[in-house]
């Protein structure tokens, strides 16, 4: 049986409810999802921020080289964002050239005109001459084997006679070509002075011909490798660069661009310079420290990206650090204000973006709420979608159920109200009975009986709640087909593991002084209550019958008389009946605690005689039998502590460990039903205390026997060594410890004394030339004739025979 969840509005509401609930669904008025969206961007954005400004406020503060580091590396920082938007402008630059029409007419073209071609070299000249760092640019037919040259030196020269003879080389043997990656090279100006040269990044756009890796045609642009650092001059109000000397090194260490043009260190490799190398092995993203550059101390500051593996490396000398360090920081806080204002501003277009088509399909759904047709997706993502659907389909299941149920929860949960208020009158039942027909008649004799599932741990553990529920409705029905014949009557399911029948003890066809035998009727019902239950379900119940009372106004009382008796099932077990007429009629004896079969217990618990203490445990549960039940558990609880003070005293003076638990034992006999299971659970506490004992003896037994078998291992030169010394040894008698050796290794001392010595003389036999005396001397032995008898009758020789058999087996 399902338990539904009870509204508390009048029969209007609920009726109301029914009548709505298929109704249209009304979306959602503001764009939940939006707000979430925008503020898990707006976060992720704005903690990146954060971040990034807490990074650079850290190096500010912590580096303390008159805060040189800070500066250094806002300036690098500076260089690195102007490359990497330079790097993708000039990326892009190159794709739009590599698809104009003058540039695709000089890769493609074979029979061009001269005069198309000039065009298209003047139109292309004129494209890069408005881009003032793009040097020059190539292109390159590889049908013709022509290279046509724009910027400063416009030519046009076959494959063997072009100018830049290291592009023909990367051109002719591709493999390792990087298509619009940066490639820093040195390229002649002129064809009329070829010593001369421009520092520049070559990006190669290759097409090649289909199946093979030869180039059919390529566009390659040449940018000025001082543009990097020329372009620095926008971000400040004077020259920062003044005094500084800027590189750009690679993994291996060429210099692949600085700032000081009157340095030739352009494509050479510094790796040996004594402030490189630290920089090449550290692992470390970026650092400050100080080092000699050419005879005069400077700061190096380097920095690393993960975008580039290009090290930026700013050697400042000391003279030039205070002019540059207050400009970087203005220009930092800058840059991170505008990106900061920038993320946010597309953290909303984003997040409206990306919300336009929810805000379309929730509208779609608010629509539709009252029509769903199959075209609609169930395994939609979105939130209000889904939970749309599952509170539409909750609320028509939950209407269903509560149709089909409410009737007879409802009439359960205002018959408990009524049964647990002690101002309930007839009237309020007669109320009741208005809206859900009872079957008593609450102003005749009332009685109650309380039925109780046995071993309900057991039921608990062995039953997932709806089958418990289940389980409690099937008894609640074979309460009524069973009783209802007879007497009126009303069940209800009262707690976990009781159920509650108020009954008229008025038999139904009989005169009002026939029902003074009603106990005895009821008990036969409930027999056979007891047997249809335990026969279709298993499960067995116990059943308290109340008191009689004149009307229903007492039936609250009745409840608490059955309550108060049910816990008489612990002496009178499972399955059991008790009617308060017949229980109070059995005499009950006074209560007094037998402090002396407690003593003897526990005096036979520490001498570890079980028997003795499962006698007198069952002698004092014997004299507890006739006591109420109040008193039974009064003593078992004393007995209980009095038996874990006595384990905690044993352990608190050394003697042993038992590992139990006070608390834990009290409490599972104060939850066990009936006294045959307390009883268990003492004698398995007593056997687990006398089990306990009996080890801790055997263990110290073990451990005498190791320590004398070691002294006596120590001392069997000694020829008054015996069974006495060993013993005194020990501070124990020797009849005792001979026994532990015969228990522990079947043995007498004196026989174990007498085998070690027989062991060692063989020994000697075999490894020496000592003769008897000698070797008897050696192991302690006096009585030769005995040692020859024991010597004989363990190595079936003497000992004579047996030196002479051990050298033969040696040869």
């Amino acid at each position: 049986m399902m338990m539904l969840v009870l509204y508390n509005e009048d029969r209007s509401v609920r009726n109301s409810l029914k009548e709505n609930s298929m109704k249209t669904i009304v979306p959602i008025k503001r764009p939940l999802y939006f707000y979430s969206l925008l503020m898990k961007i707006t976060f992720f954005i704005t903690l990146t921020v954060l971040i990034l400004s807490f990074f650079l406020n850290y190096n500010f503060k912590n580096y303390s080289i008159d805060l040189l580091n800070t500066s250094n590396e806002k300036l690098m920082n500076q260089i690195f964002q102007n490359a990497l938007q330079t790097h993708n402008y000039v990326k892009n630059y190159t794709v739009t050239m590599f698809n104009d029409p003058d540039a695709a007419n000089l890769m493609y073209g074979e029979d061009v005109s001269i005069v198309k071609i000039m065009t298209s070299l003047r139109n292309l000249d004129t494209s890069i001459g408005s881009t003032p760092y793009i040097h020059s640019a190539y292109v390159y037919n590889g049908r013709t084997e022509t290279y046509y040259s724009v910027g400063p030196n416009v030519s046009i020269r076959k494959r063997d006679s072009f100018l830049d003879t290291e592009l023909v080389r990367m051109l002719s043997n591709p493999i390792s070509l990087h298509a619009l990656a940066p490639i820093p090279r040195k390229i002649p100006i002129s064809e009329l002075d070829s010593n001369r040269t421009e520092n520049v990044f070559s990006y190669i756009v290759p097409e090649y011909f289909r199946g093979t890796k030869k180039v059919k045609n390529a566009l390659v642009l040449n940018v000025r490798m001082n543009w990097i650092f020329n372009t620095l001059s926008t971000y400040q109000e004077t020259d920062s660069l003044k005094g500084n000397d800027i590189l750009i090194l690679d993994p291996q260490g060429m210099v692949v661009a600085n700032s000081n043009s009157g340095d030739d260190l352009f494509l050479k490799n510094v790796s040996g310079e004594s402030f490189v190398a630290p920089i090449l092995t550290s692992g470390r993203k970026s650092d400050v420290f100080l080092a000699d550059v050419r005879d005069e101390s400077s700061v190096i500051t380097y920095v690393t990206y993960d975008a580039s593996p290009w090290v930026l490396v700013n050697i400042t000398p000391y003279k030039y650090i205070s002019d540059s360090i207050g400009k970087v920081k203005r220009v930092t806080l800058t840059i991170g204000c505008f990106m900061l204002v920038i993320c946010l501003i597309t953290a909303f277009l984003l997040a409206k973006n990306l919300y336009a088509p929810v805000r379309s399909l929730r509208h779609m759904v608010g629509q539709l709420g009252d029509r769903q047709t199959a075209e609609q997706d169930p395994r939609s993502e979105f939130d209000y979608i889904t939970e749309t659907f599952k509170s539409t389909q909750h609320k028509l299941t939950s209407l269903e159920i509560f149709r089909k149920t409410n009737q007879f929860t409802l009439k359960q949960k205002k018959l408990k109200e009524l049964l647990y208020n002690q101002h309930a009158s007839e009237a309020n039942y007669d109320d009741l009975s208005k809206e859900h027909p009872l079957a008593i008649d609450p102003r005749s004799g009332m009685a109650v009986i309380l039925f109780k599932i046995d071993n309900y741990a057991d039921f608990q553990a062995r039953y997932p709640m709806r089958d418990q529920t289940l389980l409690k409705y099937a008894l609640l029905n074979i309460i009524d087909e069973i009783i209802h014949p007879y007497f009126r009557c009303e069940s209800l399911d009262n707690s976990e593991d009781e159920v509650v029948t108020l009954l008229n003890i008025e038999a139904q066809g009989t005169a009002p002084d026939e029902s003074a035998t009603y106990v005895n009727r009821l008990r036969e019902l409930i027999l056979d209550i007891q047997h249809v239950y335990a026969t279709y379900c298993s499960i067995s119940v116990s059943a308290f019958i109340s008191r009689a009372s004149e009307s229903v106004r007492e039936a609250r009382g009745l409840l608490e008389d059955t309550i108060d008796l049910s816990h008489y099932r612990l002496k009178y077990g499972h399955c059991c009946i008790v009617a308060r007429q017949e229980f109070d009629g059995v005499p009950r004896s006074d209560f007094n605690i037998h402090n002396e079969y407690i003593a003897k217990l526990l005096e036979a618990l520490k001498k570890g005689r079980l028997e003795d203490s499962a006698d007198l445990y069952h002698n004092l549960m014997l004299s507890l039998s006739g006591c109420s039940y109040n008193n039974i558990m009064f003593a078992l609880s004393y007995l209980s502590s009095n038996i874990f003070n006595t384990i905690n005293l044993m352990e608190k003076n050394g003697t042993i460990s038992f590992a139990l638990d006070f608390v834990l034992f009290d409490n599972k006999i104060k939850s066990l039903e009936t006294l045959e299971q307390i009883n268990t659970a003492f004698n398995d506490l007593m056997k687990t205390i006398v089990g306990r004992i009996e080890q801790n003896r055997d263990e110290k037994s073990e451990i005498v026997v190791l320590n004398a078998r070691r002294y006596i291992d120590a001392h069997y030169l000694d020829k008054s060594l015996s069974a006495n010394l060993v013993a005194d040894q020990f501070k124990l008698t020797p009849a005792y410890l001979g026994k532990l050796f015969r228990e522990h290794l079947s043995q007498s001392i004196a026989e174990y004394i007498s085998e070690i010595r027989l062991v060692k003389s063989a020994e000697l036999l075999k490894e020496s030339s000592l003769n008897i005396d000698e070797i008897l001397e050696r192991v302690g032995w006096e009585n030769k004739k005995h040692f020859f008898t024991l010597f004989k009758k363990r190595y079936a020789a003497t000992p004579t025979e047996f030196r002479l058999k051990s050298k033969t087996m040696e040869i």
